[in-house]
């Protein structure tokens, strides 16, 4: 699967169709196409100025579930997560990563910065959909079920504070998370409103889905309608974008795959749309089909690995990768999802699980707490024109809602990160 992601990293430079401003105001981000924008990030130009020799302190914790580690996903231990101090009392705020991703990932380095630079201590989070997280920190290891996910996730920020240096005064909590993470943001302040552990004083959703299988069942369908020959054409659409790289750097001009790199290849080449969407598609089937065979193999659901094979760390995974891979967001809840909340004297409809991961589900928690803002884009290809819709009503003054970036597209902007951090500044 780590072969298939560095292929998609170059496949970027297919989303370089559509059409950039000719003379973008200032700060404006630049990207007009939605997909685009989702595939290329933040260009260097038009990104915030953030501290750069912050010390990050990557922590591992002792597991907070009794689980045996399968060979096969020793890879995945430990449970780590990544922060930040203040030298001085400071509030600390917890950053929720999106689906897939570790707590090492860019996005929760970004944005620890963006909150350290304003007087905030951190502690960025791995998603319940990663295989860490899965392994070490959940009670059932087959993400999907919103209520658990966020009882795992509130469990996890209990020991994040409990690990704190002594040295470390904490004088409030704050919460944010992007993609998933956002959502699960959402219901983990609820909860909290409850039960009353951290009591944030500000919540902020960057880009979340508001049901989120009527999200995810969006990026199957960019796979599904834009790869030709469906999963068996990747081949194929990989040696495709590995060929425009070599007509790219025929200069012989050093080879890094950033966001630098996405936008001149935006600005200079010209493939077809379709390319894109498949890309996004990709992105989220790979995110899925490590999660997919992560719970498989944990619980030992006999549908990506046959419940009578025993993998061993040097056994070849070809055939189950390939299984995985195939496997649909709609397929992982029904082959994966719902059967594991139908089994040991459990009975949870599929009805339930997707109701129970929709925003709609608490509007009138949202409506009435004015500490809980949003950030998104009016193009967001995970959202419905309804649900921005939905988001407007919902949040009022507290929604900004960005006429373009896509996806997470302008998450690193210079607008988006001043406006990030008015809304944590007291």
């Amino acid at each position: 699967m780590r072969s298939l992601l560095r292929a998609l990293g170059a496949l970027g430079l297919l989303a370089t169709a559509l059409v950039v401003s000719a003379q973008p105001a200032s700060g404006t981000y630049p990207i007009e196409d939605r997909l685009a924008a989702t595939v290329i990030g933040t260009p260097a130009d038009y990104k915030a100025d953030l501290p750069e020799d912050l010390d990050f302190d990557v922590r591992s914790l002792e597991p907070l579930v009794e689980r045996d580690t399968p060979p096969t996903l020793r890879y995945a231990r430990p449970l780590q997560y990544l922060r930040v101090t203040q030298d001085e009392p400071a509030p600390l705020a917890f950053v929720i990563a999106g689906t897939g991703a570790s707590a090492l990932s860019s996005k929760c380095v970004m944005l620890s910065r963006a909150l350290y630079d304003i007087g905030y201590s951190v502690a960025c989070l791995p998603s319940p959909t990663s295989v860490t997280f899965m392994l070490g920190a959940a009670e059932h290891p087959v993400p999907g079920r919103m209520r658990t996910d966020v009882a795992d996730l509130y469990r996890l920020m209990g020991a994040v504070r409990d690990d704190l240096d002594e040295q470390t005064q904490v004088t409030g909590y704050a919460l944010t998370g992007w993609s998933l993470g956002a959502t699960q943001a959402a219901f983990i302040a609820r909860h909290d409103a409850r039960v009353g552990t951290f009591g944030f004083s500000k919540v902020l959703l960057l880009n979340p889905a508001v049901n989120i299988w009527a999200s995810v069942q969006r990026m199957d369908a960019l796979l599904a309608e834009n790869l030709d020959g469906g999963i068996d054409g990747i081949p194929a659409f990989v040696a495709r974008g590995l060929g425009g790289l070599k007509q790219l750097y025929a200069s012989g001009d050093p080879l890094r795959f950033n966001e630098d790199f996405l936008y001149r290849a935006y600005t200079s080449q010209s493939p077809d749309r379709a390319d894109i969407a498949a890309i996004i598609g990709l992105a989220f089937r790979l995110s899925l089909a490590n999660m997919a065979f992560g719970a498989d193999v944990i619980t030992r659901a006999d549908v990506i690995v046959p419940r009578d094979v025993e993998l061993g760390p040097y056994d070849s995974l070809d055939p189950y990768i390939q299984r995985s891979f195939k496997t649909s967001f709609a397929a992982y809840i029904d082959r994966l999802l719902v059967p594991y909340w139908n089994r040991d004297g459990r009975h949870v409809p599929r009805e339930r699980l997707i109701a129970e991961a929709d925003l709609r589900a608490i509007r009138e928690f949202i409506v009435d707490n004015p500490d809980i803002g949003v950030f998104t884009s009016a193009d967001d290809p995970i959202l419905s024109e309804d649900e921005i819709d939905f988001l407007r009503d919902s949040f009022g003054e507290r929604a900004r809602i960005r006429a373009r970036g896509g996806h997470m597209g302008n998450l690193s902007s210079q607008n988006t990160v001043r406006a990030l951090q008015d809304f944590f500044s007291p």
